[in-house]
């Protein structure tokens, strides 16, 4: 027998001792973080779209109005914002830290600096295809 996948998922910010940001809707895979409920959000399908075009959808199908859909989009900007902000401070607190490390740590501070210079960039690509 095949399960339909939830109607809606939880999405949960969570907080390592680090202070890395993951967002989830598995509680199981943050064990020892700090999590905050953000809101329940309609179930999300993460399989690429396909490039056929869309059947009409049946009249069963949940409807989101203009001003839902228009939260929706606020809430997904003000965290992509505050992630932007975060990831921002940590680049600043490596290159700092790049400053005046071992010769032996450069190589990882480096690979730490140029993986939050992508988080940035792939940050900014999903606030530009809000706008």
């Amino acid at each position: 027998m095949l399960f339909a996948p939830a109607a809606s998922a939880t999405l949960w910010k969570c907080t390592d001792g680090d202070g890395r940001v993951t967002y989830t809707n598995d509680r199981t895979s943050t064990k020892g973080m700090h999590c905050e409920a953000l809101r329940d959000l309609p179930y999300l399908d993460s399989r690429p779209a396909h490039s056929a075009p869309a059947a009409a959808s049946p009249s069963s199908f949940p409807r989101v109005s203009p001003g839902e859909q228009r939260q929706r989009d606020d809430l997904r900007r003000r965290i992509l914002e505050e992630e932007k902000a975060a990831e921002h401070q940590r680049l600043q607190q490596t290159q700092r830290a790049l400053q005046s490390a071992a010769p032996d740590l450069l190589p990882e501070l480096q690979s730490q600096a140029e993986r939050q210079r992508r988080n940035l960039e792939a940050i900014e690509r999903e606030l530009q295809r809000l706008r």
